[in-house]
């Protein structure tokens, strides 16, 4: 039973030194992202706190899920580019865009979190506030056309239900 153990363990020791290996390369950017998750739950946690809403289970359990499928995704990104034998440098800028996307749809939700818990009548508010604006394009919305625009689609979208 004991050498059954030990082959055990050594195998998954094996395997998981092999993945670190294979994902060497990409380190950076899963490093990146652990932080980027670890933010978003943080902060998601802080705003939902700080507001008198209770720990949401299920919210936690989405946003591991979700860090989890975007794990996966990225690994499998590299994995596919590395067997389909893709130029290191393009394999490398596609996972490292790939990162960039989630940096920037995440970092809105992280800020939109932050500026939750802020007041509004300080200055870390407004600061955070031209942060989130920014990051949204907030500021496209105040061009006349854009408004006429987004005004069509709404109606195009309500018409069609």
């Amino acid at each position: 039973m004991n050498d059954l153990i030990t082959f055990i363990k050594a195998a998954i020791i094996g395997v998981l030194s092999e993945l670190f290996a294979f994902f060497a390369p990409i380190e950076n950017n899963l490093v990146a992202l652990v932080w980027l998750f670890a933010l978003n739950f943080l902060f998601g946690l802080l705003a939902d706190t700080l507001s008198g809403r209770r720990f949401s289970m299920r919210k936690a359990i989405a946003c591991v899920t979700h860090a989890t499928m975007f794990f996966a995704l990225c690994a499998s990104l590299y994995g596919i580019g590395f067997y389909q034998q893709m130029c290191t440098d393009v394999l490398h800028q596609c996972v490292s865009s790939f990162c960039w996307i989630l940096i920037y749809c995440y970092s809105t939700n992280i800020v939109r979190n932050i500026r939750s818990v802020l007041r509004n009548d300080t200055p870390a508010y407004r600061t955070v506030d031209l942060l989130y604006s920014t990051l949204t394009l907030a500021f496209v919305k105040a061009l006349p056309f854009v408004a006429e625009i987004l005004k069509q689609r709404k109606e195009e979208l309500h018409a069609d239900k």
